[in-house]
């Protein structure tokens, strides 16, 4: 009798440890795999009360005989999961913001001509009153003069140099896309002149860019890229012979 009692008991107590675990939903994990994410499907969120064991075989001993395991059982699914310690796990953000339907002045940026001006979508981004004007940002290193004729240092000026030139103009205006294209042609100079002197390959691009930059500025950049070009190339070389005159520069198509 006191055999069945003591077994009854034994049952008692078991009984009470399986509930007290299973009473979530899955398995139990030890803690150090609950805390280093171990293990297929693995419990997340924080601990709740854990059940130990230090003999050996019993529910929650450590196969290796290593001693004291402390048990965590998952929670139940009716509680909501909390988000991984480990940033790894987590969502990252896209890599690139969008980008701003109305820029600011200050958010255009580049060598070449560009046009701005603002729709009244885009108003407050503006300054206030703003009218339409160009920013001619030429460079000298887009005028790369190459010698064609030596100067044979007689007479009153010699030798030749010329220019392949590719200037980019833009049209933006706020909101809408940015047009561009871009005009070929010729600059050539000599390389030694009576008024100028001599005229080096920095000083020629110099004078390139002072020359472009003015006729960009006062150009109608509503024309078609075509006309716009052919234009511009007028309005360089008429430039160029009156505002240095004697210089003996020319502008020519490609």
């Amino acid at each position: 009798m006191n055999i069945k009692r003591f077994l009854l008991l034994i049952m008692t107590i078991a009984l009470c440890t399986l509930t007290a675990c299973n009473w979530t939903v899955g398995e139990c994990y030890p803690r150090e795999e609950w805390e280093g994410g171990a293990g297929a499907g693995g419990p997340v969120g924080p601990p709740v009360p854990v059940i130990t064991s230090v003999a050996s075989g019993d529910f929650g001993a450590d196969p290796q005989g290593g001693g004291e395991r402390k048990i965590q059982c998952n929670k139940t699914d009716s509680e909501e999961e909390e988000s991984p310690s480990d940033n790894s796990e987590r969502p990252t953000g896209s890599p690139t913001s969008p980008q701003d339907p109305c820029p600011g002045i200050g958010d255009i940026a580049g060598s070449g001509a560009t046009f701005l001006s603002c729709s009244d979508a885009c108003s407050s981004k503006c300054p206030p009153g703003m009218a339409p004007w160009v920013y001619g940002g030429f460079d000298p290193s887009d005028f790369n003069f190459v010698v064609i004729i030596n100067d044979p240092g007689t007479g009153k000026g010699g030798g030749w140099q010329e220019a392949k030139v590719n200037l980019e103009f833009r049209r933006l205006t706020i909101p809408h896309p940015i047009k561009s294209w871009i005009c070929s042609f010729s600059i050539g100079m000599p390389l030694r002149t009576e008024i100028y002197g001599q005229i080096d390959a920095d000083r020629a691009a110099s004078l390139s860019e002072e020359i472009t930059e003015e006729v960009a500025n006062r150009m109608d950049y509503d024309l078609p890229p075509g006309i716009f070009c052919s234009r511009f190339i007028d309005q360089t070389r008429a430039t160029f012979i009156s505002k240095y005159k004697g210089l003996g520069a020319r502008v020519t198509n490609p």
